[in-house]
């Protein structure tokens, strides 16, 4: 089941049970009244024994308690049997159907189903985009991605005897993130043995070339990562200050925030300053509120496409930042 159906069962559901409630206590009520009805006519006719005599010229005497109402006390009683039994069948009908509403909400996934969904993913890159199929099934599964399934991802770019093309297989274990790929992530760009190839697709990857995609929110900056993190935003490398950036975005602190502001206001390069303030989205505070109104007042020197990128950039970040400080 897709995310948006589950949100469309689970809205079902939720409407079911309110509906039930509803019933429930509507029912309650109807069931109470109906019981009490002859009672309180009961009530009504001795507190009006004057215009009824009992036999014998004595109100409220000794005749049948029954008397005036249709079918006498039996009825009474058939009539609040008749109206809980009715009541009961119904409150078990939509009990059952919330049950039954209930067994379509999506179940959480367990560790064990999101390897699952990893390897099929997998599989749908070995297919390649050759099969329109597998590929429209793999586009889906993306939205899947989840740290639990870093470590699988792991060991297959870790496997020498793995044959599957990495370059698409890095941007979905840098997506899926996760303790583990954080790890071999800092080995990579740490490891003077690194192919130079490989090391520049992840700092491209990173940078937000890939940003359709790639998300720093499921991976952990921290560490000697986070230190790298912070050597790369002063490089003197085009590339390393752009993935630098991007991974400033992943540290909740003073220091890298301060480092992003930075970048996006002094660098010379348009791909650092977007990579900068994009990443001030996911560690931005309140106080970015304010400096990104500042900043977009400050594109005006730029030609049109650059204002236009770096416009879009501020507009993401800000609507993010609102979001996680509530502004």
């Amino acid at each position: 089941m897709s995310a948006t159906e589950g949100r469309g069962v689970s809205g079902i559901a939720v409407s079911a049970i309110a509906v039930v409630a509803l019933a429930l206590g509507a029912l309650g009520g109807a069931m109470f009244m109906k019981s009490r009805r002859p009672a309180d006519a009961v009530s009504a006719a001795e507190g009006a024994g004057a215009a009824a005599a009992a036999p014998g010229g004595k109100v409220g005497g000794a005749s049948d308690p029954g008397a005036g109402f249709p079918g006498g006390v039996a009825t009474r009683t058939d009539s609040s049997a008749t109206a809980v039994t009715e009541a009961h069948t119904e409150i078990l009908r939509l009990q059952k159907r919330v049950a039954e509403l209930e067994n379509l909400l999506p179940k959480e996934k367990t560790k064990e189903d999101k390897i699952a969904l990893a390897k099929e993913m997998v599989e749908c890159l070995r297919k390649g985009k050759k099969n329109p199929d597998s590929f429209r099934r793999l586009l889906h599964l993306i939205t899947e991605l989840d740290p639990a399934m870093g470590p699988y991802f792991v060991g297959l770019l870790t496997d020498p005897n793995e044959t599957i093309e990495k370059d698409p297989l890095y941007d979905i274990a840098l997506s899926a993130g996760g303790p583990e790929v954080a790890d071999w992530l800092l080995g990579r760009l740490t490891d003077p043995a690194t192919d130079e190839g490989v090391r520049r697709r992840l700092l491209r990857i990173l940078g937000g070339s890939s940003r359709e995609l790639f998300s720093i929110r499921n991976l952990p900056v921290q560490g000697r990562l986070a230190d790298t993190a912070f050597q790369y935003a002063v490089s003197g490398d085009g590339p390393e200050r752009q993935a630098g950036a991007g991974l400033l975005g992943g540290i909740d602190s003073v220091e890298a925030r301060s480092a992003l502001y930075r970048l996006a206001v002094s660098d010379t390069e348009l791909n650092v300053k977007e990579a900068a303030i994009r990443s001030l989205a996911y560690t931005g505070d309140k106080d970015t509120l304010p400096w990104l109104d500042t900043y977009a007042a400050s594109l005006s020197g730029m030609s049109e496409t650059e204002k236009q990128r770096m416009a879009a950039a501020v507009d993401f970040a800000r609507e993010q930042v609102g979001k996680r400080t509530g502004k």
